[in-house]
């Protein structure tokens, strides 16, 4: 087996940036011999790398609740989910649970009922 990055070092006279090191690790996902990759896992492969983390499943617009959109809005201003659960008057685990189901922060245009909030 290779050693990619050592090669690259050698090659370049410097270590390689971090976009490098994934095309160098992707190159070598669909190249190397090894488990076998079948088509289906290519498909699922190129679709999580188009549309994101959810696992090229599509991202929808979701209607958000009132604690939910401040939630949001509170995130998205960088604070972390404590202060947001005294904020609100809410448990932790609450916070937890809606930044969880919906994918929290979500942005304006992937929110159907977005409203301004006292924090956006």
């Amino acid at each position: 087996m290779n050693n990619y990055l050592h090669e690259f070092i050698i090659e370049n006279k410097r270590r390689p940036t971090e976009a490098e090191v994934g095309a160098l690790m992707l190159s070598v996902a669909k190249s190397e011999p090894g488990r076998a990759k079948t088509d289906g896992y290519m498909n699922r492969f190129n679709l999580a790398q188009q549309k994101g983390a959810l696992g090229g499943r599509q991202k929808e617009p979701k209607s958000l609740s009132d604690n939910a959109m401040k939630i949001n809005d509170l995130l998205k201003k960088d604070i972390n989910k404590n202060d947001i659960a005294k904020i609100l008057d809410l448990s932790l685990a609450t916070v937890r649970s809606i930044t969880k189901k919906q994918c929290l922060p979500r942005s304006k245009d992937m929110i159907s009922n977005y409203r301004k909030t006292k924090w956006s």
